[in-house]
């Protein structure tokens, strides 16, 4: 980004405190480096090849193509036949930077992720900056916000409404990585999917039949930390085989499942994520 060599780090516990505690991203490793354990109709033919993978074997979702076919698979069990699965893929990382060159660093990846100029906004005391591009169903966002001293975090986001009908995601998802990585941000990631629960009644009831499911498909799995409430009820686990978790207390947690009954609109909503979910319940 831009025309001079920065010094990027990761920071992430820095600025998860910072900007937004709702990303749950304190501790995050890859796989390499951390210890295995740790937001209508039937499916058409156009899923796209990586999605279609098969989910369950060892060492898994230790990439964003190996965890998109995961989550893939896990929805399609736990959400209503045919029903939507929206899909929300996030990078994130921290730079430093030379002081007064946000702009045109933030405006270079823009250019490489095939986005339009970012747009300059005031957010909460910082300096942000905006820009996205939707082709067919699926959205790449980009955000930047500056943190003083040069320091800026970054989040680059690609989603979709209806998997089934999107494909290339997990493509793209991985090409968003690769090109953070380029100009040197130490990215890490995070995936949620969210879709109608096939499962009915209470919230609490609910997640206890979905993770029912979950266990049929993940070896190993076990439950480390939950949350309940009137309308919601939460689970996250610990999972042998998936290589990328997230730390928090004494657990490396790999995967989050949660019930939400909405009132409004009737049924459950359900969503899983991997390590956790960074998208409203």
């Amino acid at each position: 980004m831009g025309n001079r060599r920065r010094t990027w780090n990761k920071g992430t516990q820095l600025i998860t405190i910072l900007c937004c505690a709702a990303l749950l991203l304190a501790g995050f490793r890859s796989g390499a480096e951390a210890s295995p354990a740790e937001s209508d109709s039937a499916k058409p033919a156009g899923l796209s090849g990586a999605v279609q993978g098969s989910a369950g074997r060892e060492g898994q979702a230790g990439t964003p193509l190996d965890s998109v076919a995961l989550l893939t698979d896990l929805g399609r069990s736990v959400t209503e036949p045919g029903s939507p699965l929206r899909l929300v893929f996030k990078w994130q990382g921290s730079y430093t930077g030379e002081a007064g060159e946000s702009s045109a660093a933030v405006n270079s990846l823009s250019e490489s992720l095939g986005l339009p100029a970012a747009v300059k906004s005031e957010e909460e005391g910082h300096a942000a900056y905006r820009s996205s591009s939707k082709t067919g169903g699926m959205k790449t966002s980009l955000f930047s916000s500056e943190m003083g001293d040069g320091g800026s975090y970054v989040i680059v986001t690609v989603e979709t409404n209806d998997l089934f009908f999107t494909t290339g995601l997990a493509e793209a998802a991985e090409q968003a990585g690769n090109i953070m990585t380029s100009v040197g941000i130490a990215a890490d990631w995070n995936v949620s999917l969210q879709g109608t629960s096939r499962e009915h009644g209470d919230a609490g009831q609910a997640l206890k039949l979905t993770e029912r499911m979950l266990e049929g498909k993940l070896q190993g799995i076990s439950a480390a930390e939950t949350y309940e409430d009137a309308a919601t009820a939460s689970i996250s686990y610990t999972v042998p085989s998936i290589m990328h978790t997230v730390q928090s207390g004494e657990h490396r947690l790999a995967l989050q499942a949660a019930v939400h009954k909405d009132d409004v609109l009737g049924g459950n909503r359900v969503t899983i994520g991997l390590p956790l979910i960074t998208i409203e319940y």
